[in-house]
C-alpha cells in the first residue's frame, strides 16, 4: 500500500482501452502549451494533451513511458486522469 501523503492516483486511458492505473509520485504530460509536471497536491487543472510522451513514476518500480496522441488531462483532489485518442508503450530513456 502506498503512502497517500506522498503519492496520487493516475489513470491513463486510450479511446479503445484502459492503459495504466496506479499510484505515482510524479507525472509529466505533453500539454499543448508545453511539458507539464504534476506532483502531489498540484492545483486543479484541465488541459489539452498534445502528441508526445507521458512519463509516470510509480510509487514502486521504474518510470513508465507512453507515446500519446490528442486528448486531455485533468488533476483534482490528488487524482490525475489522462484520456487520449491513441497510446502506445514507450521506451525508457
Amino acid at each position: 500500500m502506498s503512502d497517500s501523503s506522498t503519492s496520487f492516483k493516475v489513470n491513463l486511458v486510450a479511446a479503445d482501452r484502459p492503459v495504466w492505473s496506479g499510484e505515482a509520485t510524479y507525472a509529466v504530460i505533453p500539454a499543448q502549451s508545453g511539458g507539464m509536471g504534476i506532483l502531489i497536491n498540484h492545483e486543479p487543472i484541465l488541459t489539452v494533451v498534445a502528441k508526445g510522451e507521458v512519463r509516470v513514476k510509480p510509487t514502486q518500480g521504474d518510470d513508465v513511458y507512453f507515446e500519446v496522441n490528442d486528448g486531455f488531462a485533468a488533476f483534482d483532489s490528488n487524482k490525475l486522469t489522462i484520456a487520449v485518442e491513441q497510446c502506445t508503450k514507450g521506451e525508457a530513456k
